[in-house]
């Protein structure tokens, strides 16, 4: 995944500013996100989907949860 956009870590998740295109999701700048995905980076710098399609607010309240949750 390209690394242009608006990211931001809370907890050692990876939020992600995105925005729908007619085949499929790209990063975006906040102002033009449509929705947010959670990130986890795995040990060799990977990115696992966590949560998808959140508003911003959710997004953060997910990464502020508990770590057992997710």
């Amino acid at each position: 995944m390209p690394q242009k956009g608006f990211t931001m870590i809370v907890n050692k998740l990876h939020i992600h500013a995105m925005r729908s295109t007619a085949t499929q999701d790209v990063q975006a700048w906040k102002s033009e996100a449509q929705f947010f995905h959670v990130y986890r980076k795995d040990e060799g710098n990977s990115l696992t989907l966590l949560e998808r399609n959140l508003s911003y607010d959710s997004a953060v309240d997910f990464c502020l949860a508990p770590a057992t949750l997710h």
